[in-house]
């Protein structure tokens, strides 16, 4: 249930943003992370339907986990991107080396099919599952590593939203890297391989699951104050005139204004001719602009009228 809210969810965000964010790293950290999760089904397309489709040799496996490779990379990019240090941005060269360190120990593993949904567990006896599977938690982990370190001198709320989620990925990894060690090269029994592989996967998939929720509700809030400084522009623009929209776009961008800060320009202006008589609202304009200034509560009042 939780992956089939995700998935809609990011699909939703990359069908939205396609057209005006493809070119962004978060676009396509949302559009692989959507491809990862719908590995895990999507409607009647099981997993072991999509990997059947790939010729039943769990392929599935390897989809996913590039998917979740990329999608990591690309996040940490945007990350960058968004605290304006583009020396900290990952080449997408060393995307690809990365996949192809883990893509190449896969394609050695002996016997690969039939699908399973225990394709790692059940043959951790081979080396070269161990290692495909080693490299794959390391990249992932050493990924998370590098966002925390990266968001580490910010402290606002859905900062510390992200570090948490992050970094119950990194002691996922960490647990699954033991586990995966321990398996391979040491003697187990069946029940300790069963148990102890989800105890890695609890906050593993915990801590992707707090991450794309965080990523959902900052792409909201985006879209949110976008669609308020927009609608409080238009009403603004009615008494400046013509051009006065499309000047106040441009100006905005020039200056790197934030969508809220545009919103309280205009909420400004707005509430300043509301007082004198000069503006006029209509009864539904009257009540959304009440429910803007108390939201702009705080900057309207420290803003000179």
């Amino acid at each position: 249930m939780i992956q089939a809210i995700c998935l809609v969810a990011l699909m939703i965000v990359v069908a939205l943003r396609a057209r005006s964010s493809w070119r962004k790293p978060a676009w396509w950290a949302t559009a692989f992370g959507a491809i990862a999760v719908a590995t895990y089904g999507i409607l009647w397309a099981t997993p072991a339907v999509m990997d059947g489709m790939l010729g039943g040799r769990n392929l599935l496996t390897l989809v996913r986990d590039a998917a979740a490779v990329a999608a990591v990379w690309f996040f940490h990019n945007a990350v960058a991107a968004q605290q304006r240090r583009p020396e900290k941005k990952l080449p997408a060269w060393g995307l690809g080396l990365a996949v192809l360190s883990f893509a190449l120990p896969f394609l050695l593993i002996s016997h690969p099919g039939p699908t399973s949904s225990a394709f790692v567990m059940d043959r951790l006896d081979q080396f070269p599952v161990w290692l495909f599977s080693s490299i794959y938690i390391f990249i992932v982990g050493a990924l998370a590593a590098r966002v925390i370190a990266l968001l580490s001198s910010e402290k606002t709320v859905m900062t510390r939203f992200y570090v948490l989620g992050l970094s119950l990925m990194l002691v996922g990894s960490i647990i699954e890297l033991m586990y995966l060690a321990a398996t391979h090269f040491g003697p187990t029994n069946p029940d300790f391989r069963e148990s102890f592989y989800y105890v890695a996967e609890r906050p593993f998939f915990g801590g992707i699951f707090i991450t794309v929720l965080g990523f959902l509700w900052v792409y909201a809030v985006r879209v949110f104050w976008k669609h308020l400084a927009l609608w409080t522009l238009r009403i603004d623009a009615r008494h400046e005139g013509g051009e006065y929209l499309a000047r106040s776009l441009s100006t905005s961008s020039e200056n790197g204004w934030s969508d809220r800060q545009l919103a309280v320009n205009s909420a400004v202006n707005i509430r300043d001719r509301l007082k004198i008589g000069t503006q006029a609202l209509s009864r539904r304009e009257h009540a959304l602009f009440s429910g803007v200034e108390h939201l702009l509560s705080n900057r309207l009042d420290r803003t000179p009228r």
